[in-house]
């Protein structure tokens, strides 16, 4: 066989095999287009579905959208209505408040006008005492001769006893007069002096809110609560090193109990759980970050608030470092009393006396808001809180009269004490126990009645005593055959000086001792 035969076989074996593959890549091309359009159908199919799926979904977000805008319009018209309701309770109150303080000054200017006509009267007796004296004179000198004559005196010794009697007489009739004008003068003292107490009081009463220790976080899930702990309690540890609070958790349905003497550390750490159940992300870096913003925050708060309240007064010039100590007594109580309002109060009442006594107002009511600032340094410094008080305003460039009325606005002993700490202290004991002002508890309270019947009923001669009008008053029913009157007198005068020094209770105790003897026959 030759050459070209091989290479003809070679060449026709090729083309075989070239012919085979060329049949069953066209196979394959066919399949695979086959399969390819399958699978673009299959794609068409799901994007139909996902685009039904997708008009669903718009279209109950729509829904939902539409609903929930209803219900927020209906609780926006709520809450107007409620808004309106107290706006027109608020304007009331005012409005009420407007009629009393204009009746009161109507009444403050008849009071004046009674005074004056009083002074007047004084002013007529006083001339008719000179009146008296000068006649008296007249009857000296007629009387001269007729003494010497009769008596046979001289005209010195005549003189002399001719003085004698004249000036006891007249000594009794000044006597009389003096100490009817006297009485007169401190009835309208006493009179004027209840106008400025009580027209300071209504013009500045307020409703104060009872603080606690505690604060309590309501929670979405009962679920919330071990996020809070965290793994080993992490999370909870955290929180309490963070904030300086107990964080209290137990069986109570959906809440967290923050327990802590500090009020603003208290509001710190409520705040700062309230985010972080909000945000739902709660591990120890989270707390940390949000516990750090909350305090940030409410140092920015505290400023604000000592910065009004100065505003409020219209006192200015106040130094940084006292702005932010005033501002730290909004979230500090006295037996339920706002130490800030306290404040605010205070200086309010005393700038209105210092008014009524032409004082410096603006002084004052700056001595006034200032007196309690000890309050919010306690923890830093030691003493109590006037004599920390004083010394932080001294430190701070207060003016002496300011820091006088902070170290002293407790003090007893009013002897050498400037006029501006007096209206302080008389501003802040009517802040203080003016009704409503504090609240007592029910226990403590009616140990004290008990304290104060108990006291009384320990005298001799005190059958039974009554507490009443909340402790301000004490009657006692004394027996008749153990007692006169004279005695009965010196026992309620008793009765009130071991009530004074025994229950050291702020305020006036009226003690009404009553004797009181009942003969019973039956008439048959």
């Amino acid at each position: 066989m030759g050459v070209w035969e091989y290479v003809l076989i070679i060449a026709i074996g090729i083309a075989v095999a070239a012919l085979a593959f060329l049949g069953v890549h066209t196979m394959n091309m066919r399949a695979l287009t086959q399969d390819l359009k399958i699978k673009h159908e299959e794609a068409e199919k799901r994007l139909g579905e996902a685009r039904a799926q997708a008009d669903e979904l718009v279209k109950k977000a729509l829904r939902e959208a539409k609903e929930l805008a209803i219900n927020e319009g209906r609780d926006f018209e709520r809450a107007q209505r409620e808004k309106n309701l107290e706006i027109k309770k608020i304007e009331t109150r005012i409005q009420k408040r407007e009629e009393t303080i204009e009746k009161k000054a109507q009444q403050l200017e008849q009071k004046e006008k009674d005074l004056k006509r009083k002074m007047e009267s004084i002013e007529s007796e006083e001339k008719k005492v000179l009146e008296a004296l000068r006649k008296a004179e007249e009857t000296v000198e007629e009387s001269k001769s007729r003494l010497e004559s009769v008596a046979r005196l001289s005209q010195e010794e005549a003189r002399e006893q001719l003085k004698k009697a004249i000036e006891v007489e007249v000594r009794k009739s000044a006597s009389a007069e003096i100490r009817a004008a006297e009485e007169e003068a401190r009835r309208i003292a006493d009179e004027k002096a209840r106008g400025i107490i009580s027209t300071a009081i209504q013009r500045i009463a307020n409703e104060f809110v009872t603080d606690a220790t505690v604060s309590v976080i309501t929670l979405p899930t009962d679920d919330m609560k071990g996020r809070i702990i965290g793994r080993e309690g992490r999370n909870i540890r955290t929180i309490e090193q963070a904030t300086g609070v107990d964080l209290i958790i137990d069986d109570t349905p959906e809440a967290v109990i923050i327990s802590c003497f500090n009020p603003i550390r208290r509001e710190i750490a409520k705040t700062a759980i309230e985010r972080l159940v909000a945000d739902g992300r709660i591990h120890p870096a989270r707390i940390e970050e949000v516990v750090q913003k909350t305090r940030t925050e409410f140092e920015q708060m505290i400023r604000e608030a000592g910065e009004r309240s100065s505003f409020d007064c219209g006192i200015t010039g106040l130094h940084p470092e006292v702005i932010q100590a005033l501002g730290k007594l909004k979230y500090m109580t006295t037996g339920g009393q706002s130490v800030l309002q306290h404040c605010i109060e205070t200086a309010q009442i005393a700038g209105i006396i210092a008014a009524e006594l032409d004082l410096n107002v603006r002084l004052t009511k700056r001595a006034a808001l200032l007196h309690d600032i000890g309050k919010s340094l306690d923890e830093e410094s030691e003493g109590n809180h006037s004599h920390v008080g004083a010394l932080f305003l001294q430190k701070y460039g207060e003016s002496p009269e300011v820091v006088e009325a902070a170290a002293k606005h407790h003090n007893d002993n009013l002897h050498g004490l400037n006029a501006i700490t007096v209206i302080v202290q008389t501003a802040n004991v009517l802040s203080n126990f003016r009704p409503g002002a504090r609240k007592e508890f029910l226990e403590k309270a009616i140990d004290r009645l008990r304290d104060m019947e108990s006291t009384v009923e320990g005298f001799d001669g005190v059958e039974q005593a009554y507490v009443i009008k909340s402790g301000r008053e004490v009657r006692a029913m004394v027996s008749p055959t153990v007692m006169d009157d004279e005695a009965v007198t010196l026992l309620a005068k008793s009765v009130a000086k071991r009530l004074r020094s025994e229950l050291h209770q702020a305020g006036n105790i009226k003690v009404t001792m009553v004797r009181e003897q009942r003969a019973t026959h039956l008439a048959k």
